[in-house]
Order: structure tokens, then C-alpha cells, then sequence
């Protein structure tokens, strides 16, 4: 059975759109996974530094001294005896 030749250029394209079609759902797979690595680069990045930022703020409160300043700045805490003195802000 020999078909005509356009018939079969037909059939080639036909064939080649079907095959170009199932490769093109992996391949904006791919790309868009390669768009979300810069993406999740920068996120790890500030990521780290909350880490480091939150691991400083640890070893601070592991001293009597850091427990203390904290206590003033964040509680208002004062020692026995002393004053404390608002200053309004403009």
C-alpha cells in the first residue's frame, strides 16, 4: 500500500506535532523550576540571617548582662532604688 506523498508529509508532521507536544509540559517544568532557584536562593539566604541574628540574641541571654539589659528594654524593669526618666519623643 503506497500512499501519496503529500498523505504522507501529512502523517511525518502529524507525528513529529504529537511528539514536539508531549515534550513541551516537562520542559516548562524544568524551566520554571530553574526561575524558583534564584527564588528560594534568596529566601535561604534570609533565612540565614534571621538565624544568625536569633542565635546572637541566645548566647546575649545566656549572660546575666544580656538578661538584664533585655529586662530594661524590652519589660521597663528597673533595680531597687533607681529611677526611671521619660523622655517624650518628637
Amino acid at each position: 500500500m503506497d500512499l501519496p506523498r503529500p498523505l504522507k508529509v501529512i502523517l511525518y508532521a502529524a507525528i513529529v506535532g504529537i511528539l514536539f507536544a508531549s515534550y513541551i509540559s516537562p520542559l516548562q517544568g524544568i524551566i520554571e523550576s530553574k526561575s524558583r532557584i534564584a527564588e528560594l536562593e534568596t529566601e535561604i539566604s534570609a533565612l540565614e540571617q534571621e538565624n544568625v541574628a536569633k542565635t546572637r540574641l541566645t548566647q546575649e541571654l545566656e549572660t546575666t548582662e544580656g538578661v538584664e539589659r533585655a529586662a530594661r528594654e524590652r519589660y521597663g524593669m528597673i533595680k531597687p532604688g533607681e529611677k526611671v526618666y521619660l523622655v517624650p519623643e518628637d
